[in-house]
């Protein structure tokens, strides 16, 4: 387990386990990638297992199911699907349950990739090879597999090796993490481009998404006023990095503070 400064007692967990071996590394040190790399090394056998701290495996066959296709040697990587938990916001499971699909599918292309460490196992000699970038800020995990793709491996999802994996966050966290995805998509593909037309279809498609799963899953009606600009400022994360100048920040605290006290607002308990 690499450790990046945890204050919440999983240090004190961990260490009634003498089978875990336990890495720390200091806060300022840290990159998704550096502790990646950090704990791949220290690990043991051919095939390396990564979980986030976040995420439950959501049956006893998770890591056979996940470590299952190693068996061709032409496979790299091999990332499951992400649930998510039950209390998850709407727009958060939309995204999820979308996301994650019923099947398994092969990677081949370098240029039509996805994989996620948040719960996924790599194979230790293409890892020796091909380490993961340590300065990237995200995406470290998308810049790997397109690595190995075009050196002609193959990345494998399993549908079967499902975790628990989802975050309830603040619209400014949300905004905050998106732009963060979009710096680590620039440092892999730096001619990519945003446009306001991008932007706007995005943005459109996505609020259509979350309206659809509202209504079909009978959710609170307040998602429909919350969701346009939950993901407005998602979609802007994306976008600004490639504007002149942050156009939006000085109105954030005004746009964001009405959805974000709905998204507070608990159900009234009715007493009969």
């Amino acid at each position: 387990m690499v450790d990046s400064g945890s204050s919440d007692g999983t240090l004190n967990i961990v260490r009634g386990f003498k089978s875990i071996k336990l890495v720390q590394i200091r806060s300022e040190e840290f990159t998704y990638g550096r502790a990646l790399n950090i704990g791949t090394a220290e690990a043991a056998g051919n095939v390396v297992v990564f979980l986030s701290a976040h995420a439950i495996p959501a049956n006893d066959r998770w890591l056979s199911n996940l470590v299952g296709h190693f068996t061709d040697a032409s496979v790299a990587g091999v990332y499951g699907k992400q649930l998510p938990h039950g209390n998850a916001y709407p727009p958060v499971r939309a995204q999820l349950l979308g996301r994650f699909k019923s099947t398994s599918q092969a990677q081949t292309s370098p240029d039509q990739h996805f994989f996620s460490n948040a719960n996924a196992a790599i194979r230790r000699d293409v890892w020796e090879r091909t380490p993961f970038n340590e300065e990237i800020c995200y995406c470290e995990d998308q810049m790997w597999a397109r690595t190995v793709l075009s050196l002609g491996h193959k990345i494998m999802y399993e549908p079967e090796a499902a975790v628990y994996h989802s975050h309830n966050e603040s619209i400014r966290k949300v905004y905050q993490r998106s732009r963060l995805e979009e710096l680590g998509f620039l440092a892999i593909y730096p001619e990519r481009q945003w446009s306001l037309t991008t932007f706007c279809n995005i943005w459109w498609r996505k609020v259509l998404r979350d309206v659809k799963f509202i209504m079909a899953n009978n959710e609170e009606r307040k998602w429909l006023l919350i969701v346009p600009v939950y993901r407005f400022f998602e979609v802007y994360g994306f976008l600004e990095p490639h504007l002149p100048g942050v156009l939006w920040r000085p109105i954030y605290k005004r746009i964001v503070s009405f959805p974000q006290r709905l998204i507070s607002r608990r159900k009234r308990r009715v007493i009969s």
